[in-house]
């Protein structure tokens, strides 16, 4: 028993730690698309990206989606913003792989 949970914790520790890369760079693609894309938009207080949005981006804005690739098209990012300056308050990432 002992053997078998000193294999399982390494594992289970780089499961986490590449979810956790995923998620940051779904997280920083995200924030690029909305000051290229969306920032212009105004009286809103949340926008949502999805990864299908960076995918038809990724041409364009020569976004490496590579390690998102399993991940499916409707995982999302949702920034809150602050209506006056549009500056990012918070966010939520619903990443799917």
């Amino acid at each position: 028993m002992k053997k078998v949970m000193v294999l399982l914790i390494p594992l289970m520790l780089l499961t986490v730690g590449c979810g956790n890369k995923k998620e940051e760079q779904f997280l920083n693609y995200a924030k690029m698309y909305y000051e290229n894309h969306m920032k212009m938009i105004d009286n809103v207080d949340s926008v949502t990206i999805t990864l299908d949005d960076l995918k038809s981006a990724s041409a364009e804005d020569e976004y490496d989606l590579k390690r998102l690739d399993k991940c499916d098209i409707s995982s999302k990012v949702t920034l809150y913003l602050d209506k006056s300056t549009k500056e990012i308050k918070s966010e939520k990432i619903d990443l799917k792989c």
